[in-house]
């Protein structure tokens, strides 16, 4: 089905129905003369709906335009099967030419449907003659409503249902309308044939803008927000798959020469050889099948289907089979309303596509009795209700025969049904209880108390616990709604914890448990779940009960992108099939592994395939035994006998090395700084162990935050402050609680040698070594050792590919945790020679720090060899890199061959390791990998990308030296700390053979200055490389930095040297590198680029050495002189215009040239000026202090907008106001720091 128009239309429709409902209701709230029902039910109506914001019109604005969507696109689905009336109630008719509903255009004419009374038909022929269309269209539907209400009513309202107060005010538009948009949408096939489907994906996508706004807001889930954020409609094909597998294999048990069997197409044939403890039904009135979080309903209709064809194979006269299907076998329950009201409509829409008499039989049935016996599909809408406590005398009284123990927790958990939904449990008998209570209350035999529930809500009670009692269902079928309990609002996670804790880290999870008490002993099971169960640590009590109390008699295990509608790599599910018993720990299930597949469409083709092939290659047949022998139970199927038995030899790795979670700060913007951020003079990167840490007195301290993929070594950018030993971490409280917001956990391993990893990996798990100097986070979680030999084995061992085949049985998911970590197997290699380890260490430390992004970084790796020539240096280290590279590439595939080996697994694990996954930052293989699915770069690409990079770091360096950060006569930092100066420069480099400029300010104005940024770079590249080269290493830098990537459709063309090389490095100062700095600095960059409006004028800025006084600098000694020569040269110009003697056509058009320049010169002066007199002028007046421990996010924004508590912001920012790139960090910096503010968690200075 193609869903791309659905997804516009209800989007679309959802916005306009709101925005008309809202200014409806505003409407109608002001009026004063409101009818006595309505002064009742608008004001209950909005005390009901209350929206989470606290909005009281906008709540109650959603359910009308929700309410008004579900019923248009019902009339529409019923107007194209020819089920809504004589006429078109939504539809305009045929070839009409116009949009006018059908029903309204027949009406001007004096035809009506036979359902519309005498005494509304002549009051429509009133308001038609008046030409009041909208009024008289809307009386015509609360009458086709209410006829349907008696067939459907859990679709269609009554005639005076309060909603009906609220039609939307474009119904009849001549223009935009929401009910022509869905005419126009929603229609037959090319078949002819309506697919109820439509109903599902039209639920998902006008509810999608919600479930995004939820998300966004980050906040905790309650009752208001649940429904749409976990809301996921289910492809079909897995649907299939699991009623197939339940429903259709119980029939199969009683009917095995059934011809449905050939219809199945994605049954999974069992292992053989087991006994099959599955109920076998042979009657289809003794199913009883429920779908607890049924959503649309799409389980369900497909369930039908199955039901259908078990009737008509068992000779029921096909005129009864969907009434008792509807009443008989199929039960739903949802906490959205709108979910139970489409899946009543698609389950009645389902009985008409196999029946198409079973509307008309109904609504006889109706009339002729005078009495409604149909209640409609047995779908309830789980919603609190307020029970009054019953007596154990009362209860006793009421309910006969008795009922077991739990009804004053069942009334208790109703009052919150909302938010628990189909988790409460419902003990057998009390459905009959609650209403004979209603009974008893209509009768006058029970009094009401004050306050309490009438007989409508012990009815109402009845209703959804006759449908969620326990153990009533044959057959369970769910894709249950995902949400991690973290996200949750404290209500639903007490509940949690006190009713499935074992099951209790995920809603889904919780269902799983749940499950297993809804159906009957042996009944079947079929659910899609997240896939985390299987493997988390953080459900090692559920998966033993589990694997002890059903039989999982198949699984389809998907893995990602099982859902197209959502880009597929939100969720990574599976779907199974269970019995409803305990099993021997002998039993086998079958397990197909479809993760490989890039889509729906091939896991659905691989599904069908393996379904009934015993040989398929994902196939896997696996014992309960065989998945205990893994420490935690992670279901890891495809374990092979010789991983099982590493398992079963081996010792836990926590045993051997101890592995600790670290520091969770719980405000990692408020602790946490890239290195480069702070004042050097404030950090301490040499610290020993804890103690001396403590007695340095510094503020920053390296800390271990996992980080991207990468071994051995690297991954260190980040301090914390770890002043007085944590003093501000340790003593952070919630301010309403008073309970301790930070965990400083396992403090006693601060400043110890480590080895370490990143807790959440979107790649393969990398282990690095972390000297003593550091802290570690609870993101990049550690194992210590107190041998040095023995960590390099252990890291050797965990960089290996048998780890990392190892590692797939427990953690299979981008988490691996420390319980994980713990339950490795490791066993102890007779002899094992650490060089190769050491050697890896040393070449990943050597490559780390080539970067100036690392504070052990020296001097640029290309200056080494004593060239001139500039090619020549990138060159040489261009083939380094590469020759690096492939000495790491055999070391580690060694390591692997090594580790297999110990391991027994040489024939499982590939030993060899690709060029593209040796993990250092200048292997070119690895640093310019291609995208998934693009080809693979050349030679010369990965070369001219090498020299790129290059470039732009030698620039940034040169950059550096300029600023006094860095100098060409000493190694690594020089001007680092707050406020640096020239004094301290000189301190530390005594004969320098390059000045830093004396003010820490550079601009870039294209050579208007001569300490202009262009000019600088090539000072430094004089004194680097020399003076008689100057002119080539310009060309060829300038060439490097406009290298362009191959792509898909082109290849790769090295570039030519620019034309003006001088005006290239100019362009790229201007406008390339503060963006590129910004980058590479990971969004906190130290060079700041002061920028007019179109970055006519800007000035680079060094943080470390700016004080007060700098901005004042910038536009005195720049920026106000720079305006100074524009004018002087438009005066120029202007004498220039005035000697242009003569009248002639020739003379004209030089004037005419001279005024155009003139005019773009005073431009570029209005706009600089522009931005002197709005910014720079009342920045330089503000004297903003910066603070290095408030990073970089905080500084850049104060200096930005000229943050004053006595003033307001600037109208615009001072800096990267032209570089679109940097104009963005900003806007996105100044987004959250609103944020905090909103919070009242403003901790900076």
């Amino acid at each position: 089905m193609k869903t791309s128009a659905l997804e516009s239309l209800a989007s679309a429709s959802r916005e306009r129905l709101i925005e008309m409902s809202v200014a409806a209701i505003e409407r109608k709230m002001a009026d004063r003369v409101l009818s006595n029902a309505d002064h009742v039910r608008l004001p209950q109506a909005v005390e009901k709906h209350v929206d989470a914001d606290g909005n009281r019109v906008l709540g109650v604005a959603k359910v009308v335009a929700y309410s008004w969507f579900n019923r248009l696109t019902a009339l529409r689905y019923m107007d194209a099967m020819g089920l809504s009336g004589d006429y078109g109630v939504v539809t305009p008719a045929e070839g009409s030419g116009t949009g006018v509903p059908e029903c309204v255009q027949r009406a001007r004419g004096g035809d009506f449907d036979q359902r519309i009374g005498e005494e509304t038909r002549a009051r429509v022929a009133q308001l038609l003659h008046a030409n009041r269309d909208l009024d008289a269209y809307v009386l015509l539907l609360r009458e086709y409503f209410a006829a349907w209400h008696r067939v459907m009513p859990g679709v269609f309202p009554e005639a005076d249902d309060w909603t009906n107060q609220f039609p939307p005010a474009d119904l009849l538009s001549a223009g935009e309308s929401v009910r022509a948009d869905i005419v126009a949408v929603i229609g037959p096939d090319e078949s002819g044939r309506m697919d109820v489907e439509v109903i599902g994906w039209l639920y998902q996508f006008y509810i999608a803008a919600r479930k995004q706004e939820i998300n966004e807001s980050k906040a905790k889930i309650d009752k208001d927000t649940l429904a749409p954020v976990t809301q996921l409609f289910t492809p079909h094909w897995v649907v299939r798959y699991l009623v197939e597998n339940t429903l259709g294999m119980q029939w199969l048990r009683a009917h095995p020469d059934s011809a449905l069997r050939k219809k199945f197409e994605y049954l999974v044939t069992p292992a053989e050889g087991q006994e099959d403890p599955g109920l076998a039904i042979d009657n289809p009135e003794d199913f009883r099948v429920i779908d607890p979080a049924c959503g649309s309903g799409h389980m369900l209709t497909y369930a039908f289907d199955v039901l259908w064809d078990m009737y008509v194979e068992a000779g029921y006269p096909t005129r009864g089979i969907a009434r008792l299907i509807l009443e008989k076998n199929l039960h739903g329950a949802d906490v959205d309303e709108r979910a139970a009201q489409l899946a009543s409509f698609a389950l009645t829409m389902k009985a008409v596509e196999h029946d198409p008499g079973f509307l008309g039989r109904i609504e006889r049935q109706t009339r002729q009795s005078g009495e409604n016996s149909w209640r409609g599909p047995r779908i309830v809408h789980v919603e609190s209700v307020e029970l009054d406590e019953l007596s154990p005398a009362e209860i006793a009284d009421a309910s006969g025969d008795g009922v077991s123990l739990g009804i004053s927790q069942l009334i208790e958990q109703l009052r919150h049904a909302d938010t628990y939904g189909s988790l409460i449990r419902v003990p057998a008998g009390a459905s009959a209880l609650f209403r004979e209570i209603a009974r008893r209350i209509d009768a006058g035999e029970r009094q009401q108390v004050l306050v309490g529930a009438d007989s409508e809500e012990w009815l109402r009670a009845a209703d959804m616990c006759e449908v969620l009692e326990d153990g009533r269902y044959t057959t369970l079928i769910a894709n249950p709604p995902y949400l991690g309990m973290r996200k949750a609002k404290d209500t639903l996670k007490r509940f949690a914890n006190k009713h499935y804790k074992r099951s209790s880290t995920d809603l889904c999870t919780m269902f799983i448990e749940r499950a297993a008490s809804l159906a009957q002993c042996r009944g079947a099971i079929g659910m899609i779940t997240m896939h985390a169960w299987m493997f988390l640590d953080s459900y090692r009590e559920l998966r033993p009960w589990m694997l002890s109390t059903m039989s999982i008699d198949s699984m389809a295990h998907l893995g990602t992108r099982a859902f197209d509608s959502i880009g597929g790599e939100v969720v990574q599910t599976t779907a199974f099939t269970t019995t409803n018993a305990s099993c021997d720990s002998d039993h086998v299930g079958v397990y197909l592994r479809l993760v490989g597949g890039r889509n729906e469409a091939e896991k659905a083709q691989l599904l069908r395939e393996a379904a009934a092939n015993n040989d398929h290659a994902v196939r896997f047949e696996t014992s309960v035994a065989a998945l205990a022998v893994i420490p935690g139970r992670p279901v890891v199927y495809w374990a092979s006998r010789q991983m099982l038995k590493a398992f079963s030899v081996g010792t836990p790795l926590g045993e051997i090395a101890p592995a600790k979670q670290g520091l969770a700060t719980a405000d990692n913007e408020r602790f946490l700084r890239q290195w480069f951020e702070v004042s050097a003079d404030r950090s301490y990167m040499r610290a020993r162990d804890r103690e001396d840490a403590k007695a340095s007195g510094a503020r920053w301290f390296p800390h271990n935050k996992g980080g991207e993929f990468r071994k051995w070594w690297g991954n260190q950018d980040y301090v914390v402050n770890w002043e007085e030993d944590g003093r501000e971490i340790q003593s952070l409280v919630d301010p309403k609680t008073g309970k301790q917001r930070s965990r400083p956990q396992n403090i006693d391993c601060y400043f110890r040698p480590c080895i370490s990893w990143a807790r959440v990996s979107s790649g393969d798990p990398s282990f690095r070594l972390f000297d003593s100097s550091s802290t570690f986070n609870d993101k990049g979680s550690a194992i210590f050792l107190d041998s040095e030999k023995q960590t390099f084995r252990i890291i050797g061992y965990l960089n290996s590919s048998t780890t990392l085949q190892l590692e797939s049985t427990i953690a299979p998911t981008v988490m691996f945790e420390v319980g994980q970590m713990k339950n490795l197997p490791w066993i102890e290699p007779e002899f094992f020679d650490t060089a190769g380890v050491e050697r890896l260490i040393d070449i990943f430390r050597a490559d780390w720090d080539s970067r100036e992004t690392s504070w052990d970084f020296a001097r640029p790796p290309y200056l080494r060899g004593g060239h001139s020539l500039l090619q020549d240096a990138f060159d040489d280290w261009y083939c380094r890199s590469c020759e690096t590279a492939e000495e790491a590439q055999r070391l580690e595939r060694e390591n692997n061959r090594y580790w297999a080996d110990v391991y027994g697994l040489a024939d499982e694990v590939e030993v060899n390791v690709p060029l593209s996954r040796v993990s250092l930052t200048y292997n070119p293989r690895f640093a310019f990998a291609p995208t998934k699915g693009a080809p693979e770069r050349s030679e010369d690409e990965c070369r001219w990308l090498h020299y790129q990079r290059s470039a732009r770091e030698l620039i940034s360096w040169a950059i550096g030296v300029t600023m006094g950060r860095y100098s060409v006569d000493v190694p690594g930092l020089v001007l680092a700390d707050q406020a640096s100066s020239l004094d301290d420069f000189r301190a530390r480099v005594a004969e320098p053979r390059l000045q830093p400029d004396d003010d820490g300010i550079i601009p870039v104005t294209g050579g208007a200055f001569d300490d202009d940024a262009s000019r600088r770079v090539k000072a430094v590249l004089r004194v680097v490389f020399g003076v008689s080269d100057l002119g080539d290493n310009i060309e060829f830098l300038t060439r490097c930095l406009a290298v362009k990537s191959g792509s898909t459709t082109a290849e790769f063309v090295p570039p030519v040297i620019p034309a003006d090389p001088e005006q290239a490095l100019e362009d790229y100062m201007a406008k390339s590198f503060a963006a590129d700095h910004q980058k590479d600095y990971s969004g906190r960059p130290v060079y700041w680029s002061l920028e007019s409006p179109k970055g006519t004028f800007r000035a680079l800025i060094y943080l470390h050495r700016y004080t007060p006084d700098t901005v004042g600098q910038v536009l005195t000694k720049y920026a106000a002189p720079f305006v100074d020569r524009l004018k002087a040269e438009s005066e120029a110009i202007g004498r220039e215009r005035d000697a242009v003697k003569g009248n002639d056509r020739k003379s004209d058009r030089e004037r005419a040239r001279i005024d155009k320049k003139r005019a773009e010169i005073d431009a570029t002066i209005a706009e600089v000026q522009g931005y002197i007199d709005s910014v720079l002028q009342p920045l330089a007046q503000r004297r903003i202090h910066l603070d290095l421990d408030d990073g970089v996010r905080i500084n850049r924004l104060k200096l930005a907008y000229g943050w004053r508590s006595d003033l307001a912001d600037l109208p615009q920012p001072a800096i990267g106001a032209a570089t679109p790139d940097v104009k963005r960090g900003i806007a996105s910096n100044l987004k959250w720091a609103r944020g905090e503010i909103k919070k009242n968690n403003v901790w900076w200075s």
